[in-house]
């Protein structure tokens, strides 16, 4: 579900200000008509190899056929040739829209899988039809009327079909309740690269323009990928948490006073043996739930396993210690139902479970905690991680679910 945090605001608002700068610069070029060089030319096409080759490389499907299908379109708009330059660009308007809502709502797979390949098949196929018919002496897509917006239709300045902009508004809708329900930056990147698109139909005469915004369409995908794969080192893809890597680079910059509490998953093992490892991998996600909703004023990362890490900066074990003790109650108290193969279709009232239906086990951790202080700073972080390590194992040792430090 979507939270709203800082990096998620600046992460989305880049696509919008990388348009915004855009536009600016098209704006001047927009009314001096002028001339573009050789290299400004070429801006959008360096823009697009190093998006591909990073999407082969992350093996991201949906930005991989995205960029192909808007290099090849910019390339024939730019230079259509024999084509008809009014159906290719209506043709195109229609293509463009449809294909980012079905990589939106199609599972990604990779490019190279079975459904990544059937995926390219289909898309080609369907830039074919618009090839093809923009070859055509007669087009369909040619007879297609732009619609009319503030600047209005002139000779260079051109609407893009009545069904195109329907399209775009569905495509632009499913691509923001994707995002405020996933909470997925690539979909802002989409909801971008859709918004830059509108833009490049509307001004397909001036190369100037085309080639701003096809380089700042390309160049939104950059980012996201970079973005993405940033997400995927410094994020536990199970529990949504910060990963051990990113709790190293905590290390680094967060100096030499600090507590670290390590949290242990009671009794994990036996829950796998029992329930598998699917119900094992609900337990801590439920876990990793309970420490970012109590665990306030401290940083939550997946350790391994089992194990958490919370660093509270800054903080004392005494002004830690009322915190942990919420994590570990809040644990306790979170109710965990094992859905049964014979339980009952409807939800029954009130709070009895139905023979068979259902199991409710109780989940708790064990916690230790370790302090570093400006008297300690020659101890190493690894050595505050060894202290909360062996308080934990105290803590198992007096009972487990309890406090050590």
């Amino acid at each position: 579900m979507f939270k709203l945090d800082n990096k998620k605001v600046v992460v989305a608002v880049i696509p919008f200000l990388i348009l915004l700068t855009a536009w600016m610069l098209a704006m001047s070029a927009f009314v001096s008509n002028s001339e573009l060089n050789v290299v400004f030319i070429a801006i959008p096409y360096i823009f697009a190899f190093f998006a591909m080759v990073l999407s082969v490389w992350f093996q991201h499907s949906r930005v991989f056929y995205a960029v192909c299908v808007l290099l090849i379109s910019i390339a024939v708009l730019s230079s259509p040739g024999k084509l008809n330059p009014k159906a290719f660009k209506n043709g195109v308007s229609i293509l463009i829209p449809v294909i980012f809502i079905i990589l939106a709502t199609v599972e990604e797979r990779g490019i190279t899988s079975r459904q990544g390949l059937i995926k390219g098949l289909v898309f080609i196929g369907m830039l074919l039809f618009v090839v093809i018919d923009a070859g055509n002496v007669k087009p369909w897509f040619e007879r297609l009327k732009p619609m009319e917006f503030i600047l209005g239709n002139t000779g260079n300045v051109q609407g893009i079909p009545v069904i195109s902009v329907f399209l775009f508004f569905l495509c632009l809708c499913v691509l923001l309740t994707r995002y405020f329900i996933m909470s997925s930056n690539m979909d802002m990147a989409f909801t971008g690269a859709a918004l830059g698109c509108i833009i490049i139909l509307h001004f397909t005469q001036f190369p100037d323009i085309l080639s701003l915004f096809s380089s700042a369409v390309f160049l939104i995908f950059i980012i996201a990928l970079f973005e993405a794969s940033y997400s995927l080192a410094f994020h536990d893809t199970l529990t949504g948490l910060l990963s051990r890597r990113a709790m190293e680079q905590e290390f680094l910059r967060i100096g030499n006073r600090y507590t670290l509490a390590m949290v242990d998953v009671d009794h994990f093992k036996q829950v796998n043996d029992r329930f598998g490892h699917q119900v094992g991998d609900e337990v801590l996600r439920m876990v990793a739930s309970c420490l970012q909703k109590y665990a306030r004023g401290g940083k939550v990362f997946r350790y391994g396993g089992e194990e958490f890490v919370v660093i509270f900066p800054k903080k004392s074990i005494k002004e830690t210690l009322h915190i942990l003790e919420r994590v570990r109650s809040g644990v306790q108290k979170r109710p965990f139902i094992i859905r049964g193969p014979n339980r009952p279709k409807k939800r029954p009232k009130g709070n009895v479970l139905p023979p068979g239906g259902s199991e409710k086990i109780r989940i708790t951790v064990s916690i230790g905690i370790a302090e570093k202080t400006e008297k300690m700073r020659n101890r190493t972080d690894a050595e505050i991680i060894e202290m909360a390590d062996k308080a934990v194992y105290m803590a198992k040792a007096n009972g487990r679910n309890c406090i050590v430090y």
